[in-house]
């Protein structure tokens, strides 16, 4: 089993698109909220993700909410499909337990979902231990009532938005799979 040097705590709603709250602290604190709204001018439905009230990502959801549209992270716009991309030998697309997503530091990493339904590994190649671990389940924390972890050894604020987006997306997909 891996150690881990930072723990951030899944607070609010224990949805991976609206009123999930991502809260904690490495080597400064960490503040993440999902919203999601339909935003009538557009027609669409708009998952907003803001640290300290301001947006730092967004998903345009397609299909009236139900299907991937785009992702925003900073000023690159990218199809949500690149944070979930089935990994290797997978032969549903959106139907496995491993999806690899492409960071802006150009390396691909792999969130892999566990035998433990609610819990997903994240991996920088293979073969090797988990840079992070997300374990899905209610605790008391030290900033009150808690859904879900994220433990991770990183430190680097991009790659933990990144990581963060595709593993709310990983829980999402899996939740309507």
């Amino acid at each position: 089993m891996s150690s881990f040097n930072y723990r951030i705590y899944f607070t609010g709603k224990d949805d991976p698109r609206d009123g999930c709250i991502v809260m904690g602290e490495d080597q400064e604190p960490v503040f993440f909220e999902f919203e999601t709204a339909f935003v009538p001018e557009t027609s669409t439905t708009r998952t907003t993700i803001c640290s300290d009230q301001h947006p730092v990502a967004a998903f345009d959801w397609d299909m009236n909410g139900a299907g991937l549209g785009l992702a925003t992270v900073g000023d690159r716009v990218f199809p949500m499909e690149h944070l979930v991309i089935p990994g290797p030998g997978a032969k549903h697309p959106f139907s496995c337990s491993a999806r690899r997503f492409q960071a802006a530091n150009g390396r691909f990493y792999d969130w892999r979902r566990s035998a433990n339904s609610g819990s997903y590994e994240l991996y920088a190649a293979p073969n090797t231990p988990p840079i992070a671990v997300y374990s899905q389940f209610p605790q008391e924390t030290p900033i009150g009532p808690s859904h879900g972890i994220l433990e991770y050894n990183f430190v680097d604020a991009l790659f933990l938005l990144e990581a963060l987006l595709a593993l709310n997306l990983n829980r999402w997909l899996d939740w309507n799979d």
